[in-house]
C-alpha cells in the first residue's frame, strides 16, 4: 500500500452552518439496479427513463420505497459509446441513451418506424450494443428535433442551468466536429452550429422531464461517481483544476491484489477553492435533482484519494489528502437543499476516523455480507445493509462456484454459516434466505440486488478487467415485464414487508 503524504497547505475553507445531512428514513429498503440492464419489450437496447417509471411504480407497489441506481452521467456523443456510468464524460448532465424515444414532446409528429423497427431487436441478446443504440436514438431524436416545435419550458430549463449547459451542449457539437479528444482540437476551434448547441439542450431538458416522471413514483437514490473521464466534458471544464498526470484508483486490498487503476483524473486539492469548490459541489447538486437520496462511491475520496503516476502501476501509487472538512460541510448543505439523505460507500481500507465524521453528519454507513463477520442482527442502525455492490460477486456467482473469485471458498462458507443450506439449493434459494436475515437485521435501511433475486451469476462489472468481462454491457436475463412477476423478486419483497419494512 502506498505511503500517505505529508499533510497539504491548510485549504481555506468555506463558511458553511455546521448542521447534518437531510435525515434517512426508517426501516426502508428498496432494489439496486443498473438501469441500462432493466429493459422491458418497448425498450431499444437499453433499459430507460420509461422503463424506470414503470419499475418504479411496480416497487412502491411491492412495498419498496427507494431504487438505488446506478450513475446517469453523460457521455461524449461519439463512437465507440463508452459503457461505464462511472466513466461518465460529466458528472452534472444526463446520459441521452435513457431517454425514451417514443416519450419525448412531438414524437408522435414523426415517422419513427424505421428506428424503432431495427431499435427492438436488441433486445434480444444480453450483450448490450451500445454504439447501436445511441446511434438508432441519436437519429431519432433528431428526427424529432427538427420537426416539433420547441416544448413548452424549454426556454426556462435552459435559462436556470445556464452557462454550464451551454458550454456542456458546446462541448458536445465540437467533439462531434473535431472528435472526443479535446486536447488536440485545434488551438481555437471554429464555432459550432447553433442548432447542434440547441439540439444538446433538448436532449437534456426531455433527459431531466423523464427523470423527473420517474422520481413521483419512487424515492430515487442516485450514484455520485469518485471522478469522471479524462477526456469528457468535466476534465475540459475543469481542466485548471486537474492534477497532470494522474490518475486515481485504489492500492492492494484482499479483493484485488494487485490494486485497481481507475484512469482517473483527480481535482487537485489545492485548486479546489479557486474553482470555488464547484467541481465537487455541481456533482451533488445535479445528483440530489429529482432524488430522495445520494449515493457517493468511494466516499473515503472526501478524505484522501490514492493517486497514481503516469508510468506506475496501482502498487507504486500514494494517498493525498482532501480537505474532509469543507466537503462534508458543502455536502450536508447539498443534502438539506435537496432534500435527500446520504449514504457513503464507506468499503475497503478505511480508517475508523472517516466513518465517524460521516456518521457524525448524518450519513449512513455501508455493511455489506461479503465484508462483515458479525450477523445482521448486530450491525448498527445507522447504515445501508446489502450483500454486496455492483463490483463484487453475486450470490449465484459464489453458491455455483462459477464467479472467477480467489475468495471463493471463503464467501461461499459465509453463505452457508448464513442460511445453513445444503449444496444443491437453487442459488435464488439461498438469495432470498439471505435478504430474508438482512430484512429482519438493525441497519435502517436494506438495498436488494435484482442481479441476486434473478439468479444472475455475472457481477456488472468486474474491477481492473477491460476485455476479460464484459463490464456494464450485460443486461438482466428478464424482461421488466417478467421481472415483475419473478419468483425470487416477490419473495425478497415479500420477506421485506414481513419485517415491518
Amino acid at each position: 500500500m502506498g505511503a500517505t503524504t505529508d499533510d497539504p497547505p491548510s485549504v481555506p475553507e468555506p463558511r458553511l452552518p455546521e448542521e447534518p445531512c437531510h435525515p434517512a428514513p426508517e426501516r426502508a429498503w428498496g432494489w439496486a439496479v443498473q438501469l441500462y440492464a432493466l429493459r422491458s419489450r418497448e425498450s431499444w437496447g437499453v433499459g430507460d427513463f420509461a422503463d424506470l417509471r414503470r419499475f418504479a411504480r411496480w416497487s412502491r407497489k411491492a412495498g419498496a420505497s427507494v431504487v438505488l441506481l446506478n450513475p446517469l452521467g453523460a457521455q461524449t456523443p461519439t463512437l465507440p459509446y463508452q459503457p461505464s456510468p462511472y466513466y461518465a464524460s460529466t458528472r452534472r448532465f444526463r446520459n441521452a441513451v435513457y431517454l425514451r424515444v417514443e416519450d419525448v414532446e412531438g414524437a408522435k409528429q414523426v415517422d419513427l418506424a424505421q428506428e424503432r423497427e431495427a431499435a427492438l431487436p436488441l433486445n434480444t441478446g444480453r450483450l448490450i450494443d451500445y454504439d447501436r443504440v445511441f446511434q438508432l436514438k441519436a437519429a431519432a431524436l433528431e428526427k424529432i428535433f427538427r420537426a416539433a416545435p420547441r416544448p413548452r419550458g424549454l426556454a426556462s430549463y435552459v435559462a436556470r442551468q445556464g452557462r454550464a449547459l451551454r458550454t456542456f451542449a458546446t462541448f458536445n457539437a465540437l467533439c462531434e466536429t473535431y472528435g472526443p479528444a479535446w486536447r488536440s482540437w485545434p488551438s481555437t476551434p471554429t464555432a459550432p452550429d447553433p442548432e447542434r448547441v440547441a439540439f444538446h439542450e433538448w436532449l437534456q431538458f426531455h433527459l431531466d422531464r423523464q427523470l423527473k416522471r420517474a422520481s413521483r413514483e419512487i424515492g430515487l437514490i442516485t450514484d455520485v461517481p469518485v471522478g469522471f473521464a479524462s477526456d469528457g466534458y468535466d476534465a475540459w471544464r475543469w481542466r485548471d483544476s486537474i492534477a497532470p498526470r494522474m490518475r486515481v484508483g485504489a492500492p492492494p486490498d484482499e479483493f484485488f491484489r494487485d490494486g485497481q487503476d481507475w484512469g482517473l483524473p483527480p481535482i487537485n486539492p489545492w485548486r479546489l477553492e479557486d474553482a470555488r469548490w464547484e467541481p465537487f459541489v455541481d456533482a451533488v447538486r445535479s445528483a440530489g435533482r429529482h432524488a430522495a437520496g445520494i449515493r457517493l462511491d468511494h466516499v473515503m475520496g472526501l478524505f484522501r484519494l490514492f493517486w497514481i503516476p503516469d508510468g506506475m502501476t496501482a502498487r507504486q501509487g500514494a494517498y493525498v489528502k482532501y480537505p474532509a472538512r469543507p466537503l462534508l460541510s458543502l455536502l450536508a448543505n447539498e443534502s438539506r437543499r435537496a432534500r435527500a439523505f446520504v449514504i457513503g460507500e464507506d468499503l475497503g481500507l478505511v480508517e475508523p476516523i472517516v466513518r465517524r465524521q460521516l456518521k457524525e453528519k448524518g450519513s449512513l454507513s455501508y455493511r455489506l455480507v461479503w465484508f462483515e463477520s458479525s450477523e445482521p442482527s448486530t450491525w448498527p442502525p445507522d447504515a445501508v445493509a446489502a450483500l454486496g455492490t455492483h463490483d463484487l460477486p453475486t450470490v449465484a456467482g459464489i453458491w455455483t462456484r462459477s464467479e472467477p473469485e480467489h475468495r471463493l471458498h471463503h464467501l461461499r462458507e459465509k453463505l452457508v454459516q448464513l442460511t445453513r443450506l445444503p449444496e444443491s439449493t437453487p442459488p435464488v434459494d439461498v438469495a432470498v434466505a439471505v435478504y430474508a436475515q438482512l430484512a429482519s437485521g438493525r441497519p435502517r435501511m436494506v438495498l436488494a440486488s435484482m442481479e441476486d433475486a434473478l439468479g444472475v451469476h455475472e457481477r456488472p462489472n468486474v474491477p481492473g478487467t477491460v476485455d476479460e468481462f464484459p463490464n456494464w454491457r450485460l443486461a438482466l436475463p428478464q424482461t421488466l415485464e417478467e421481472i415483475e412477476e419473478a419468483d425470487g423478486v416477490l419473495r425478497i419483497a415479500a420477506h421485506m414487508r414481513a419485517a415491518g419494512r
